[in-house]
């Protein structure tokens, strides 16, 4: 993957002045997001419209550099991703349009002429671009069906708009002045992620996965052109055999295409299902070349090498693991936040910078993960929440209902005192099982106690915000129709999965270190037969991820398939405030300087912060978010309230190419 980055302006303004202006800014806007493309930065002025470009070359490494133009039209792009199907679409344009190289970019340039911005709906893969179309002086921007790809925009005076993989291009375009925006981190401290288009900056806009815009005239028309939809009718539970079956046929091309490639290709290996079973398909479409890394964790508590020892030496995969300490943890904190360009309520992205950091050390350019499995086979222990809490809700006065809990959280004890705050936990909307809010409302509710904390003049400023209203607002309507684990998956792809996992745990902690994230379960042929299944063979009674268990038998090892789930997490308490501790952490957490911010109580995290520093502090889980919560935001302030211009030699290393 790449970076992309420009801006339109009027046209005709040919005065030297001007074009030095704008080449400055495109250059350095295209400079400040370089380590997602070290290989090349390339920067095209037109009349009306700047483009930049930084290159991580993957697929066509000697010719498709971009900014890219088709020399009959002017259609010019620049593309950030992957078009995976890139070869059968090159095969039904070939004839009527002359390839002049072998990249996907190309691709996309002849299907807009063939097929218009509706092109999009044939592609699979995952992108953000930007195509100028000067014929009628438009510009079109693009994203992928589950936001894998970033794309920022924001407006500018007289109607027209600048555009960018990252924020900081955009301040450092200085396109926009950096504020944090309230709404949005209130949204973040209970939702995970801000409600795109809203972004944790003011004036900076993000377009939402699978949805196009075309610029025209000073006006903006968004449009979604696919969604995910739970809500068809499952196939019959009868049929398991034949969807076993085409649970292989689905996978088994996902992998295959995105193994396509002109550099080598990699896994991560978790130790969990979903990275043990990509890693075998992988492996055996290889022909046994596949090399596989993991992260480890000198903590027991967070550490699976054992596992993924097992599964490596089962597929005799070319294995290499980095360990993570909490002190590694708390000194990468500042490098995460200025990649994710967001707040965050938990450290697990930082193993990810320095696992990315370790594959490209190791001269990897692109890996596969597992990502995209939980949501669609429902993995998760919130699906199995949901469905107990649904079971219980039609008893709500049951006392053994909801002991049934304890099957996923088996550190819950039986005490009546404990069943009791059992039931105020989780019980909470029994009375409504069918709002559309239901699967979620218990971890809304636990990560919206971080709101305790903040500042009485921000909470006053933020007070008419509601953050689950926000997010409820923007599902379709008919969702709420859908059956309750149905609904609970929309909202998870929506929420956590689009706005953390993929970005902030995702895109950016790979791109982070210039190095390109594939994820099979994410392909649309993967999620839409997922979609089909009955959710009996997805969550059978607490069973989770049942068919998908099934085709890995025989593919994994026994002792992956019979283990228990486990969470990923990374260390908070020891990586911020423990002996291990970042002198950064005690400087930003210190009352001055969070009063300085505005966003929380400095008297209130000076007494959570001493709280969790006190030998055997007890960590629960509200404590342990709202620290890093506290934290992130005192470094999303301290980098980009005050941003420093990108290096003079990054900048005069973009090279501007003529119209």
């Amino acid at each position: 993957m790449c970076g992309i980055t420009g801006f339109t302006f009027p046209a005709g303004g040919g005065a030297a002045a001007a074009r030095s202006m704008h080449a400055g800014r495109l250059r350095r806007m295209t400079a400040s997001i370089k380590h997602r493309g070290p290989d090349a930065q390339r920067a095209l002025l037109l009349d009306g419209v700047a483009l930049g470009h930084t290159r991580l070359s993957i697929v066509d490494v000697a010719s498709g550099h971009q900014p890219m133009r088709d020399k009959a039209t002017g259609l010019t792009v620049v593309f950030n991703g992957e078009i995976f199907n890139h070869v059968e679409l090159r095969e039904q344009l070939s004839g009527g349009y002359a390839f002049r190289t072998r990249s996907d970019t190309e691709v996309i340039l002849a299907a807009y002429l063939q097929w218009g911005i509706d092109c999009v709906r044939r592609f699979e893969g995952q992108w953000a671009f930007a195509l100028w179309d000067p014929r009628d002086r438009t510009l079109c921007l693009s994203r992928d069906r589950v936001g894998i790809c970033p794309l920022y925009y924001a407006w500018l005076p007289d109607g027209h708009v600048a555009f960018a993989s990252e924020a900081k291009a955009l301040f450092a375009g200085g396109l926009v002045t950096p504020a944090l925006d309230a709404r949005g981190l209130k949204q973040t401290f209970q939702l995970w992620s801000p409600v795109a288009p809203r972004t944790c900056f003011e004036g900076v806009s993000l377009l939402p996965p699978a949805h196009t815009a075309r610029l025209k005239d000073g006006t903006l028309d968004v449009h979604r052109y696919w969604d995910l939809d739970f809500g068809v009718t499952p196939e019959p539970v009868e049929d398991a055999p034949r969807l076993l079956e085409e649970l292989g046929a689905v996978l088994e091309k996902a992998v295959r295409l995105r193994l396509r490639a002109d550099v080598p290709v990699a896994a991560y290996l978790s130790g969990g299902l979903d990275s043990s079973l990509l890693c075998a398909l992988a492996q055996r479409q290889l022909g046994g070349t596949l090399r596989t890394f993991s992260v480890g964790f000198a903590h027991a508590r967070f550490d699976e090498r054992r596992h993924q020892a097992t599964v490596a030496e089962q597929l005799h995969t070319e294995h290499r693991v980095v360990e993570m300490r909490d002190g590694d943890i708390g000194a990468l904190l500042p490098r995460v936040i200025f990649h994710a360009e967001q707040v965050m309520m938990r450290t697990a992205p930082a193993p990810f910078l320095r696992l990315s950091g370790w594959v490209r050390e190791n001269g990897i350019k692109v890996v596969l993960a597992g990502e995209g499995s939980d949501e669609m086979f429902l993995g998760y222990d919130l699906f199995k929440e949901t469905k107990v809490r649904q079971f219980w809700a039609r008893q709500p006065g049951s006392k053994y209902r909801p002991l049934l809990l304890r099957e996923l959280y088996p550190t819950l004890s039986v005490s009546q005192q404990n069943v009791e705050l059992l039931r105020e936990f989780f019980g909470m909307g029994l009375d409504t099982p069918g709002s559309l809010a239901f699967s979620h409302q218990v971890r809304w509710s636990n990560s919206g106690r971080i709101l305790r904390f903040l500042a009485p003049e921000f909470a006053a400023k933020v007070a008419h915000e509601d953050p689950v209203a926000s997010v409820l607002a923007s599902v379709p309507a008919h969702v709420a129709g859908w059956r309750p684990l149905a609904r609970a998956q929309y909202l998870e792809a929506r929420t956590l999965l689009s706005g953390y996992l993929l970005s902030a745990q995702g895109d950016r902690m790979l791109l982070g270190n210039a190095v390109e994230g594939r994820f099979p379960f994410l392909d649309t042929a993967v999620m839409e037969f997922a979609a089909r299944v009955p959710e009996q063979l997805r969550l059978r009674g607490l069973d989770e991820k049942h068919l998908l268990k099934r085709f890995s038998r025989g593919k994994v090892p026994a002792s992956i398939l019979e283990r228990s789930k486990f969470p990923y997490r990374a260390p908070i308490v020891g990586a911020l405030v423990g002996a291990e501790a970042p002198a950064w952490a005690r400087e930003l957490l210190a009352p001055d300087a969070v009063t300085a911010t505005g966003v929380f109580d400095a008297r209130k995290v000076e007494r959570l912060v001493a709280k969790l520093r006190a030998p055997n502090a007890a960590e629960s889980e509200a404590d342990t978010m709202a620290l890093f919560a506290v934290a992130s935001t005192q470094l999303l302030a301290h980098h980009f309230l005050h941003p420093r211009p990108p290096p003079a030699a990054d900048v005069e290393a973009v090279r501007l190419e003529a119209a």
